[in-house]
């Protein structure tokens, strides 16, 4: 996971919708950036308490909300009805395997922009959710002979 954090970038971003980048955004944004696992809120705060003692769920709750409306980074619904956190706005749907639970981007072939009509209805946005065995716990059930 080489991704290589551009403050600079996360700032403008920030600024570009009216949010003012205090330490706290900055590291919640750092942490979607650097961290591609569909963290929840919870997940967050957890790790980020450790490094910032000062967070508080509160501030982790309201961020998030707050970075979502302004369309920074986008909220998942999930089956277990836990709210995901994820900073890559660009088009992909999310595998969730049924064995370990894993979440993780996967790319849908043809895929609809935003912005494109369904049937007369225009699409702002679009989530795909797809359901299966990864193939982690593929390989391993084959080895188990299971």
């Amino acid at each position: 996971m080489g991704m290589k954090i551009n403050l600079k970038e996360i700032c403008d971003t920030l600024n570009r919708v009216g949010i003012r980048p205090t330490h706290q955004r900055i590291e919640i944004m750092k942490y979607l950036v650097k961290h591609r696992v569909h963290p929840t809120a919870e997940m967050i705060y957890t790790e980020l308490k450790t490094a910032i003692p000062t967070f508080s769920k509160t501030t982790v709750y309201n961020t998030l909300k707050l970075l979502e409306e302004k369309g920074v980074i986008l909220a998942l619904a999930t089956d277990e009805d836990q709210v995901r956190y994820e900073a890559d706005l660009s088009p992909h749907g999310h595998f969730k395997c049924v064995r370990c639970g894993e979440l993780f981007d996967v790319g849908i072939p043809e895929m609809v922009s935003p912005a494109l009509e369904i049937e007369g209805n225009l699409v702002l946005e679009y989530q795909v959710l797809v359901k299966g065995v990864c193939r982690q716990c593929r390989t391993t059930a084959e080895t188990n002979g299971d």
